[in-house]
Formats: structure tokens, sequence, C-alpha cells
């Protein structure tokens, strides 16, 4: 099923300004470096250059939770080890060889080493890293501790603030750190994983969207394996997608392509100060977050705690 917020199965989102705010105003969020070590070669990595091996180097070979039965890169092994990988890993190192990029390259796969593959129940998508020194360290509009919000960020936190729905989120958090959200199954990637500093849109169509494309893919075969119809008839599994921009909201049609009878799809706006108020599918105001939790209940998952502090009831 896709939503957005005034048109129910439109996947539609407004383009101009709001991409170009959007990504200047973008960041990635405030959680711990996740180093990995090189893997020896083998037959499948074999024929890769060493800037594609370096790259995947800091994508973990195995998830964080010991039952998983996939891990990210064993999900994403096709596409890691093809020559366009191998392309945009060349185009990336040569960039970090001759010019400041972000996030950080141990930072790049962030977002998936805190998430584990079978864990995923909400993906949310944004654009490219916020292109400010500090900001950006692998997982969409978070920054790290000590660091400011950026203006995409405040709004974020505004529409948790003023979704009724969300009744524990009663106060604008004093950091931008957004990892407790990744610890509870909330998958946050940009559509270009990196950018180069102050240069909105530098690392766009250099084939990071193919492989941002192959990770919401890869959410959905990994789902489809586990999800079950309850008796009744009554359907249960499914992952919430929140698409924010345009360029997050064209993945409804690409890696998600016959996949939205399985899964809730919400596209709005960007939440960017340019684009969260947009007319046709504004962010704000969209209840995103409440309408999340409400899939994730009909989905019979638990819901998601979208405060930025405090334990976990599993940890």
């Amino acid at each position: 099923m896709i939503t957005s917020f005034f048109k129910p199965k439109r996947v539609r989102a407004s383009a101009g300004k709001e991409n170009d705010s959007g990504e200047r105003e973008e960041t990635t969020t405030a959680v711990k470096k996740l180093r990995t070590h090189i893997d020896p070669p083998s037959k499948k990595n074999a024929t890769l250059s060493p800037e594609a091996k370096e790259l995947v180097s800091y994508l973990n070979h195995t998830n964080t939770d010991s039952d998983d039965s996939s891990s990210w890169r064993d999900a994403l092994g096709k596409h890691i080890s093809s020559p366009s990988f191998d392309r945009l890993a060349t185009f990336v190192a040569k960039e970090r060889n001759q010019k400041t990029v972000f996030p950080p390259v141990e930072d790049t796969f962030a977002a998936l080493n805190l998430c584990p593959l079978s864990k995923v129940k909400v993906v949310i998508v944004g654009q490219d890293p916020y292109h400010g020194p500090g900001q950006a360290h692998g997982l969409c509009f978070s920054v790290r501790r000590g660091v400011p919000a950026p203006p995409s960020l405040r709004n974020v936190y505004k529409e948790l603030l003023n979704d009724a729905s969300i009744e524990n989120f009663r106060s604008i958090p004093g950091h931008g750190n957004l990892e407790r959200w990744a610890r509870q199954g909330v998958l946050m990637i940009n559509n270009v994983l990196t950018v180069r500093r102050g240069e909105a849109h530098s690392h766009k169509k250099k084939g990071w969207e193919a492989v941002t494309d192959e990770i919401i893919r890869a959410v959905d075969r990994a789902n489809r394996r586990k999800q079950q119809i309850a008796e009744g008839g009554t359907k249960r599994g499914g992952v919430v997608f929140l698409l924010w921009g345009k360029p997050a909201t064209e993945k409804a049609t690409t890696a998600l392509a016959g996949a939205a009878s399985r899964h809730t799809i919400i596209c709005t706006s960007h939440p960017s100060p340019l684009g969260a108020t947009k007319t046709k599918s504004p962010f704000l105001g969209s209840r995103c977050f409440g309408r999340a939790n409400e899939a994730l209940r009909k989905m019979g998952h638990e819901e998601i705690d979208w405060r930025v502090d405090g334990p976990l009831a599993q940890e």
C-alpha cells in the first residue's frame, strides 16, 4: 500500500527546490563507528578492484545478532561484486584522495551495520548526506552528539512533537543522535551514501542509487521469506517505508515495484524548510510516524518508540 498525506495512492512527490534544500540540509545519524576486517581474497571478489574491496570491507560480514540467517553482505553479494559497484567504488576512492568526502569511509555503511537485515521493520529514505563538517556519519538525518541539529532534523522532531498519537515524545531532544531508532529496527539510509564537502548532489548518479535500490530489494526479499498469513486471512509481516523527498519517493516505483501490496509505503515531501510544507504531500502534518506505528501494529510488529533517549525494553 502506497500512501501520501493527501492522495493515498500517489507516489508523486514535488520537485524543484525541495531536492536542493533537502540535500543541503540532510545529515546522517550519530552512531558508533563500526569497523570490520578486510576479508581475504575469494573467488567472488577476486576480480574486484582494490577500491571496491576496501569499500566492502566496511560492511559487516555478519550481523550483530547471532540468530540472523542472512547478513547484509550476503544479501547484497551479487551487486557489490558487480562491475557497476566497482566503478562506483573507484570513483569514491578517487574523490576521497582529492577532496573531502562525507561521511568518513568507515561510516559509509553504518546504517546497515547498526540495523541487522532480519530486524528491519521501518525504512526511512532521505536524499544525500549532510555535507557540513562533523555531521554525516552514515544514518540519514542523524548527527553525532554535540553537533547542532540541522533544520531538516528539527522538522523531524517538530512532526513527532505535533503527532498526538506519539504520546511519549513531549519535548524537542537536546541532541540529534538517532541510533536508538536503529536498535529498534529502523533502517535509515540516503538515496546516495556519500557527498563531497560543501557540494550537495556531487555524488548523484554515480552508482549509489542502484546500491540503495538493491538494499531496499534485499529488505523486501528477506521479509517475503518470513512473511506468513495468520489464521482467518489476516496479513502478518511487512515493512513500513517512509520515503521523504522526490529521489526517495521514486524508489516506490523502482526498488519497490510490485511490492506495494506486501508493505506500507508512506511518501511525503522532504523535511527540509523549503520542502516540509509542500502542499501536495507535506512532511509537516503528515503524521508519518504515527501512521507507521499503526501499520506496524496491523502487521503484527511492535511499535517504534520514537524517543531518542532512554533504555529500550529489550536491552
